[in-house]
């Protein structure tokens, strides 16, 4: 690779994502250590998506044209025109935490075993508050047989990849309305080795106009079923049924999409008793609190944060927060 070629891609699907596209980019930007370039695959917006990356004026920044034909087709557009060493994955509507780029590429440079990394990741709702690191390992360790067994514990955006990995891989399949990145990572773990590390890695914004709340529930739940299924199926005869030509069809059904603000409470109120069960009283009421104002109409928020103020004050433990 010569001096001035990109030592790492960052590919960005970008669909109407005009609210947060100029603050994605920013996170990313931030990073001057490292040659990077950024993958901008317009897929078809009909928002201000692309005038707001114009507008942002950096020669690192390459916008192409997406094929519209799914999220798995638009990162791979990406992939095919990406000359950097190692590829990353950064969504227009989330951000980068600072230091992410550099200590990845750091790490990879010094343990050429492996094919590639991923990190701890958090939500934040569609301002960039009430963030919340998901509950992943806090110690870093191999991955790759748990990848293998058919386990994530991260999001696909929080790796970096060798790109000739990912190439070889002929990166996601387009079969895969949603949970490509799912079915890509087990298919990482079988092409190489993973290793995690517990920093965090990505900030995932959590809004009604991103792809997870623009499906039906059960369509999300049909394709990371699909994922797995595949993956044992490559375990126990070597192929799976998309690579034989027979996959899975996917039923008509009735029934919306899935609500950010209720998907946002949900994490919220899962939050709040593990923070209980750990003894941190004071988190429990903060996020059961964040979890009521997520979806103020809603009575399960309200209903969450009386119960654990009941509990803590049965128990004399009520603090300032």
């Amino acid at each position: 690779m010569s001096d001035s070629a990109p030592e790492v891609s960052i590919i960005m699907p970008m669909r109407n994502a005009a609210p947060y596209v100029g603050q994605a980019l920013e996170s990313l930007l931030v990073e001057t250590e490292v040659r990077l370039e950024v993958v901008v695959i317009d897929d078809g917006s009909t928002d201000r998506s692309r005038s707001v990356v114009e507008t942002v004026g950096d020669d690192r920044i390459r916008l192409l044209e997406g094929p519209r034909e799914g999220i798995a087709a638009a990162f791979n557009a990406g992939l095919q025109s990406c000359r950097g060493e190692l590829i990353m994955r950064c969504d227009a509507d989330d951000l980068y935490p600072p230091g992410r780029i550099g200590r990845q590429v750091a790490w990879l440079r010094d343990h050429l075993e492996f094919g590639a990394i991923c990190g701890a990741f958090a939500a934040m709702n569609s301002q960039g508050r009430s963030r919340l690191r998901f509950g992943t390992a806090p110690e870093p360790g191999e991955i790759t047989d748990e990848l293998r067994d058919g386990v994530t514990r991260t999001h696909f955006c929080t790796f970096a990849v060798r790109a000739d990995v990912l190439k070889q891989l002929e990166g996601a399949r387009p079969f895969f309305v949603t949970a490509e990145d799912i079915d890509l990572q087990y298919r990482l773990g079988e092409a190489c080795r993973v290793w995690y590390s517990p920093e965090p890695s990505y900030l995932y914004r959590i809004h009604d106009s991103s792809i997870t709340h623009r499906r039906r529930p059960e369509d999300k739940e049909f394709f990371d079923d699909c994922a797995r299924t595949f993956q044992v199926q490559r375990r126990m005869r070597g192929n799976d049924d998309l690579q034989l030509g027979v996959p899975p069809y996917l039923a008509a059904s009735q029934g919306g999409a899935s609500s950010a603000k209720a998907h946002m409470q949900g994490l919220l109120v899962g939050a709040t008793w593990s923070a209980y069960r750990e003894g941190n009283y004071s988190g429990a009421l903060s996020f059961a609190f964040q979890g009521a104002l997520a979806s103020p109409a809603s009575f399960d928020g309200w209903r969450n944060l009386a119960a654990v103020l009941v509990k803590t004050a049965v128990h004399g433990i009520v603090r300032r927060t």
